[in-house]
């Protein structure tokens, strides 16, 4: 049975499953979906439309399905959609798609931390973080396991790829891709080996993956002659990811700068194992 403060106000056609808990002066539109043991705190808003899984956390006076910030529009039949295990937290904000039938899509065991924000017609993995005041813009895609620090603004139709890890403060305007990390402007600067040590890739997954890297970022060949060089071999499902995200980048990729091929921000090299 949901527990419903007497403050909160329910729109028509809301379901909510078992357990749910709304807070005082939460605010639940028409045509909602609750998932059992969800918990939406005070004064959170969950626009119309929005379908959400079970055992979500909603933080004080987060919105969760709000309209889209575009100039002009005009209301559709849109939708958000949240996984399982989600934790939004206090001020966060996120945004229903543009049109009617598509959706801005959160996945599973997320953290969306305070005063962060994802737009209209995103796609958020399973597991991904985006830390305080990091701001996503429209249509961005971004894999599971990439963690976004603070403060870090994406611009719209940006891609990031699955375990990319975004430092804090830095913009980001090109595909970032997989298993990188990014420091300053669109600047790649190592792979994320914090991540790939926590994630289910074997040893030597990894080691190819280093590989990779250092054929696609800290050699002087045009991209697209990097990876020929790294297709005229047998590579392993990871590395074959990493091609593939940069064969269908519509932005073009971050890449490192002319500093870093002269050895600064080479940290990764220093690993003796394979990460």
């Amino acid at each position: 049975m949901a527990s419903i403060h007497p403050t909160a106000l329910l729109g028509e056609r809301v379901r909510l499953g078992e357990g749910v808990s709304i807070g005082p002066g939460a605010i639940v539109e028409d045509d909602v979906t609750v998932g059992d043991r969800t918990v939406i705190g005070p004064r959170a808003f969950i626009g119309r439309l929005t379908e959400m899984g079970p055992d979500n956390q909603i933080g004080f006076s987060a919105v969760v399905g709000g309209d889209p910030q575009i100039l002009g529009w005009k209301p559709a039949d849109s939708r958000t959609v949240i996984g399982a295990r989600n934790v939004i937290r206090e001020f966060a904000t996120i945004h229903r798609a543009k049109s009617a039938g598509e959706a801005t899509v959160i996945g599973d065991d997320c953290f969306l931390m305070a005063v962060s924000h994802v737009a209209h017609d995103c796609r958020i993995g399973n597991h991904v973080v985006i830390c305080n005041g990091s701001l996503v813009a429209g249509h961005v895609e971004v894999g599971d396991f990439a963690f976004i620090s603070g403060n870090c603004p994406i611009h719209q139709f940006v891609r990031i790829g699955r375990l990319a890890m975004i430092r804090g403060l830095t913009a980001v305007g090109k595909d970032v891709v997989p298993f990188t990390l990014i420091d300053q402007t669109n600047t790649v600067r190592a792979l994320n080996l914090v991540g790939l040590r926590r994630s289910a890739i074997p040893p030597a997954s990894r080691g190819s993956i280093k590989q990779a890297y250092r054929e696609i970022f800290r050699t002087t060949r045009p991209v697209s002659e990097s990876l020929a060089v790294l297709e005229s071999s047998p590579v392993c499902p990871e590395v074959r990811e990493m091609i593939d995200f940069i064969r269908t980048s519509k932005r073009g990729i971050c890449l490192a700068r002319s500093s870093a091929l002269r050895g600064v921000g080479m940290g990764e090299d220093s690993e003796d194992d394979a990460g």
